[in-house]
């Protein structure tokens, strides 16, 4: 099982509906997927219908606190190979609670040692946030996504890679990733730019501004299944190929093949 957390410390850079996108695009390449909502906000919850964001009731907050195992709060969704664990705003007042553990980062992977056996991928949707439950999503992460769609959301990555380099041991593999840049050359420019100034490799995938994807809300589910075919969707599929390629390399070459050039499915 491989563990995909979606981080930066700045809201509205597209971590969210990235995480959501890419969990329903592995699902649909046949992997079995978690998605789980770590944000307090609970954004991803109220987009898919599976909590208010207010009740913690059958959401993330209970097997955080001790009170439920993991498995008991794991929803299925009307995405093949997708299951979801909701979150709620309560989660945030329990991050606060719980650093009288000194261990208390370890806590959602321990958690998930239970579901190792069951999934092949399991993508974070991390808060936006410099907090206790930010690190928990740090800690299993086998690849970080990072998505930058202001010069302010790359100088706010700074304060999550001090953390990772406080709480983790290794250099885990990262995607920094454009967002919604494409319609905006001059400040993609200067992304660019300050990217370059500060040492942080560009991800090969960029997600093009694409109105269909910032309708996710409406929509309740992933690209794939309201706009197949539009720039969003094809730039989540290439990122999927880029992850993919990540971790099993012979499985992305035939993923890739999926699409043509031009971007439509073969």
């Amino acid at each position: 099982m491989k563990v995909i957390t979606v981080i930066n410390a700045k809201g509205g850079c597209g971590k969210s509906t990235i995480a959501m996108n890419l969990a329903a695009g592995l699902a649909n390449k046949g992997f079995m997927t978690l998605l789980m909502d770590m944000d307090p906000q609970a954004q991803v919850t109220q987009w898919l219908i599976s909590g208010d964001g207010i009740n913690s009731e059958g959401t993330i907050v209970l097997p955080m606190a001790g009170i439920a195992l993991l498995s008991d709060v794991i929803q299925e969704t009307d995405v093949d190979n997708l299951s979801f664990v909701a979150s709620a705003e309560t989660l945030e007042e329990l991050g606060r609670r719980m650093t009288d553990d000194s261990e208390y980062y370890m806590l959602l992977s321990k958690l998930l040692e239970e579901i190792t056996a069951k999934y092949d991928f399991v993508v974070i949707d991390s808060p936006n946030q410099i907090s206790p439950i930010m690190e928990n999503a740090i800690v299993p992460a086998d690849l970080f996504i990072v998505p930058f769609e202001s010069t302010k959301a790359v100088r706010s990555y700074a304060n999550v890679y001090k953390l990772i380099q406080n709480l983790r041991n290794d250099e885990p593999s990262t995607l920094h990733v454009l967002s919604n840049l494409s319609r905006l050359e001059g400040l993609r420019k200067r992304v660019i730019e300050l990217m370059n100034s500060e040492g942080i490799p560009r991800a090969k995938t960029e997600i093009r501004s694409c109105g269909w994807l910032a309708q996710v809300d409406e929509h309740m589910g992933s690209i794939f299944s309201y706009r197949p075919k539009s720039n969003g969707a094809k730039d989540i599929h290439t990122l999927i190929v880029e992850v993919i390629t990540i971790f099993h390399p012979l499985t992305a070459i035939c993923t890739k093949a999926e699409v043509k050039p031009n971007g439509t499915s073969s």
